[in-house]
């Protein structure tokens, strides 16, 4: 019996029930969808790092030895220990890609995974090992021929197999904004398969190798006579990596100092390198987006359910006092009243178990594969799933628990009779001294909205965070465009950027920069902290920028503006002091990635720079006895097209390059917008529906008694569409300024490698409160026929 009642009920009230099903539906699918993504992520990137056996610890240094790697391994706690070079260079045949080369002897830990071609042996002298990315990018495949340049020394192998690595599951070109592919790969060699006599031969012909007492022709001939194991000499490892049970893997760096006898320049954990960071930071904003979307559709299902409740178990007090009467004790009938939200938020959090991970899941998790190397990437479930539909049931549940208990205290003989009349308040509103010169229609919304606080606050809540969520996805184009103008017209004053080898030398790169009237940079990685000689739980590995102050590298401050540096400081980027817990006028120390030597250096401004992050310098400040001025790059306004092919220059890129892999970007930031927009319309206009149809519902029989006295229906009309609309402003009002709070935290959760700027402009929020007022307007149209079709002596009868 009472389970045809709760279903002849739900029917009468299809449409809050509805609603509630839908917030139950979205708050678990929109949870799903951002965890079976990032599960999915981490059971793949679990087996990914296994598979390969990813390091644990990755220490830096300019010449390390075989007793070097004895060292270490002899530390207790270190488990596997190997030594490899880590090269970058450039490809000839593909643009002059960047290309990170990998030599290795062993493949014991970071091995390559193999997506197709043999697996790579440290012995094959005849083959490499490349990045499945770049291939496709390039239509490469495996037993193909690719050449690469390494300080003017080409090498050239067949292709011996594709490849994945875990170190760049992200990965972007140095002159890049963005990923792209075609900019960037790495690859795998042999050490012995690295041409080392060519290599030598050329160090010394550019007078980079040379030793005192010797011309360049003794050189040459005593290099004819030396053995590869002496030729190596000249090429070290840079890197030890190593594996370890300890969690707290930078706790190690005593025994390793200890070790080496601090001979190396820096040790790092898995957190600090840059292709695993920025996906980790990825998946963390995912988590977070996870939860709070999920919160904010569990909020306004609550308000649904409170209000729709507590007006159904008043309407029925007659009935419940009739089943009271009857024997039915309060126990089961609260339970009745609860079945109603149980059964409801239980068929939409169903329904959002399997929507969520199966469908959109899978299509937010390809989106942002093509941003990410991940093999194995899909979606997957967890028990979290289920525990959120629980909670959400629980919670929907125990709001109906809520709005009947109260009713519920009555006794049954006074339920059978009519609930008594509220006594009249007078509104807060009327003691305002225009409230005589307010007109009917104005005076009545007041006193209303006092008399159903609840419902009211329902309103203007979920408004303010629908109008919260479309400034957002407006903002995020005004914040892009934002980020375009930033970086190609502040940051980035010039039309080419020219890439140098290592073996090019100063004086070669300074009359580059007279004939076409550039500007150089170096560009370098550095540790930073606020002592010297500290600690891996101390520092901040980070970027380091050398430039010339002619403005085509700019610097702009935490307010965007074109500023210079002042002299013999540094500028220190925004994030990066925030860390340090610093500010202009204090002292901070660096060194460069592959030197010992220890910096001393004032800030003297707090800079911001939407992808990089770390400290500038001028080259004046910079050059010193101990410190020489190393440029890697040329920026500038003149065609360097012609030299591509010098052995001194590695990759020439333009401005339209950078530009067009920039706007490739926005096809995911339009994706993500539409999304915004539809989760932002559902939300309006499921709040304001029911808030509408909850005021219809509490005062039909005064919209029945105005119709008696002769107002028309769209008078009646209008006084619930003023509400709505009165209600609505408030939530817009009250929305707007969260929302640029809301952006500048999605952005800022994506980790420190990202400094966008949040940017809401006056269009947007125009715009914003424009839509959310015209959606507040058609939805009051939605009852416009029932308004219509009321009828005082049917309405008397249905209340009897």
């Amino acid at each position: 019996m009472l389970g045809r009642k709760m279903l002849r009920d739900i029917k009468h009230n299809f449409g809050q029930f509805f609603s509630i099903f839908l917030l139950s539906f979205l708050a678990v699918s929109l949870f799903t969808i951002f965890k079976s993504s990032d599960i999915g992520a981490f059971h793949a990137r679990n087996a990914f790092h296994n598979k390969t056996n990813l390091a644990d610890g990755w220490i830096y240094g300019e010449k390390f030895t075989k007793e070097s790697l004895k060292k270490v391994q002899k530390i207790p706690e270190v488990k596997e220990a190997q030594l490899r070079t880590r090269l970058s260079g450039s490809s000839m045949n593909q643009n002059q890609a960047q290309i990170d080369l990998f030599l290795e002897d062993e493949n014991e830990i970071i091995k390559p995974y193999i997506i197709e071609g043999k697996e790579f042996d440290p012995n094959d002298t005849e083959h490499l090992w490349i990045s499945e990315k770049f291939a496709k990018e390039w239509n490469l495949a495996v037993g193909d021929s690719f050449s690469m340049t390494y300080n003017g020394v080409a090498i050239k192998k067949k292709i011996g197999g594709l490849i994945a690595s875990p170190e760049y599951e992200y990965m972007c070109a140095d002159t890049d904004l963005e990923t792209d592919y075609k900019n960037i790969g790495y690859v795998y060699l042999s050490y012995r398969g690295f041409p080392i006599r060519e290599y030598v031969k050329h160090m010394i012909e550019t007078g980079k190798l040379n030793q005192p007492g010797m011309t360049k022709k003794t050189l040459l001939e005593q290099l004819s006579k030396m053995s590869s194991k002496e030729l190596f000499t000249y090429l070290p490892y840079t890197q030890i990596l190593i594996t370890t049970d300890r969690s707290n893997v930078l706790s190690l760096e005593k025994e390793i100092a200890k070790a080496l006898n601090k001979k190396y320049a820096v040790f790092m954990d898995q957190k600090s390198v840059t292709g695993i960071k920025v996906f980790t930071d990825e998946l963390n904003q995912h988590e977070q987006f996870a939860i709070v979307f999920a919160a904010i559709f569990v909020l306004i299902a609550l308000l649904v359910i409170m209000t729709t409740m507590n007006r159904m178990v008043a309407n029925q007090r007659i009935q419940i006092g009739t089943l009271n009467a009857l024997g039915m004790k309060n126990g089961k009938i609260i339970r009745h009243y609860m079945s109603y939200s149980f059964l409801v938020s239980l068929l939409g959090s169903a329904l959002g178990l399997l929507v969520g991970p199966l469908w959109w899941g899978q299509a937010f998790t390809n989106l942002f594969a093509t941003m990410y190397v991940l093999p194995g990437w899909k979606p997957s479930y967890d028990s979290s799933f289920y525990l959120v539909a629980l909670l959400v049931i629980l919670c929907c549940t125990m709001a109906s628990f809520l709005s009947c208990r109260r009713l519920l205290k009555v006794r049954p003989s006074d339920c059978l009779r009519p609930a008594q009349p509220k006594m009249g308040k007078t509104c807060i509103f009327e003691k305002l001294p225009f409230w005589r010169r307010l007109g009917f229609n104005t005076q009545y919304d007041l006193r209303d909205i006092t008399r159903a606080r609840l419902r009211a606050f329902m309103c203007v809540f979920g408004t303010a965070c629908g109008m919260m969520i479309v400034t957002c996805a407006l903002a995020c184009n005004t914040t892009v465009d934002n980020v375009y103008d930033w970086s190609f017209s502040k940051l980035q004053n010039y039309d080419y950027d020219v890439q140098f080898s290592k073996d090019i030398t100063l004086d070669k790169a300074d009359s580059l920069a007279r004939r076409y009237d550039g500007e150089l940079v170096m560009t370098k990685g550095i540790e930073v902290a606020t002592k010297a000689n500290v600690l891996a739980t101390d520092k901040y590995t980070t970027s380091f920028v050398v430039t010339e102050g002619k403005g085509k590298y700019g610097v702009t401050d935490v307010e965007q503006k074109i500023v210079e540096i002042p002299e013999n400081t540094v500028a220190i980027s925004s994030k990066l002091a925030q860390k340090l817990k610093v500010q202009v006028g204090d002292v901070i120390y660096w060194h460069i990635v592959n030197k010992n030597t220890w910096q001393k250096s004032e800030i003297g401004l707090i800079s911001r720079n939407p992808t990089f992050s770390g400290l500038t310098m001028l080259r004046k400040d910079y050059e010193t006895k101990e410190r020489i001025f190393e440029p890697t790059t040329l920026y500038t306004d003149r065609n360097v097209e012609g030299l591509k092919n010098k052995d001194y220059v590695t990759a020439v890129h333009n401005k339209t390059d950078l530009l067009k892999a920039f706007q490739s970007t926005m096809e995911i930031m339009n994706v993500l917008i539409a999304v915004f927009l539809v989760f932002a319309v559902i939300l309006i206009v499921v709040v304001l529906y029911n808030s509408g149809n909850l005021s219809f519902h509490e005062r039909i029989k005064e919209f029945a008694t105005l119709k008696v006295l002769g107002f028309q229906s769209s008078q009646i009309r209008k006084i619930l569409s003023i509400q709505n609309l009165w209600l609505s402003m408030i939530g817009v009002i009250i929305g707007a300024p969260f929302a640029k709070l809301m952006l500048q935290y999605m952005f800022d959760s994506n980790g420190d490698s990202f400094d966008f700027q949040a940017v809401v402009s006056i269009a947007d929020y125009v715009k914003a409160g424009i839509f959310v007022l015209f959606v507040s307007v058609c939805v009051s149209f939605l009852f416009s026929k029932r308004i219509k079709r009321l009828d005082m002596v049917e309405v008397l009868k249905g209340m009897e």
